[in-house]
């Protein structure tokens, strides 16, 4: 009984899997300087530019088809995988934000959606085009583009849902690990040198004061000897 559940799965995996295209484009942190680019909870990555313009065989067209972000972190990567097939048809709310991330047994990874192929065009664009995952802050809605647990390693790919059906009709391939910035708890920072530096500060106003002073009664000195000697 059981080796005849698992040999269904397995079909229906084989099944789903290969009525979902793929596409080779990888996403990635935008290569450009820009405010945020990589955070604690937060960061920068190019847009799917062209990513699903030219598929052909589709359900629906660059006007219609949603483009969707998954963020994924540690085993979410696998689960989201599996999702994909097993919960098809809820996809979208399969792993709700910010639960998604929250304890031991949640899925971890969380969706969210960027808008049409029609917004992401093949070619050159003017200046620099990118989404921010994390945009969103501390949200609490299933698809909201929320902040990430500090210092998390995360992998992303983009996703095209059949607004129809809601499945995932194209994805390109999973981004490689993107390790967040770790913050540092205010305690944990070493002022000793801040102090050191204050010291140093009066010491070198302590020795500026003395300098005018010492210049000033030289001046005196000098003028008193060219007076006398005027005299």
């Amino acid at each position: 009984m059981a080796f005849s559940y698992i040999a269904v799965i397995c079909a229906l995996l084989c099944c789903v899997r290969s009525t979902i295209l793929s596409v080779d484009q990888i996403p990635h942190i935008i290569p450009h300087e820009v405010i945020g680019r990589l955070t604690s909870t937060s960061f920068v990555l190019s847009q799917p530019l062209c990513y699903f313009n030219n598929q052909r065989q589709l359900p629906c067209t660059v006007n219609t088809c949603e483009i969707w972000s998954v963020i994924a972190s540690g085993s979410g990567v696998h689960q989201f995988d599996t999702d994909k097939v097993t919960e098809a048809s809820k996809i979208l709310s399969a792993s709700p934000y910010p639960d998604a991330f929250r304890g031991e047994g949640q899925k971890r990874y969380y969706i969210t959606k960027l808008g049409v192929p029609r917004d992401f065009p093949c070619g050159n664009l003017p200046g620099i085009r990118y989404f921010k995952v994390g945009a969103d802050g501390n949200c609490s809605t299933t698809n909201c583009n929320g902040i990430l647990p500090a210092g998390y390693t995360v992998r992303v790919k983009y996703i095209l849902i059949d607004p129809v059906t809601k499945m995932v009709a194209s994805e390109s391939k999973w981004s490689i690990p993107i390790i967040l910035m770790t913050s540092r708890n205010s305690s944990s920072i070493d002022v000793s040198t801040w102090k050191r530096s204050g010291a140093m500060v009066v010491i070198t106003v302590i020795l500026s004061c003395s300098m005018a002073v010492l210049t000033l009664l030289l001046v005196a000195v000098l003028l008193g000897w060219i007076c006398s000697g005027e005299a």
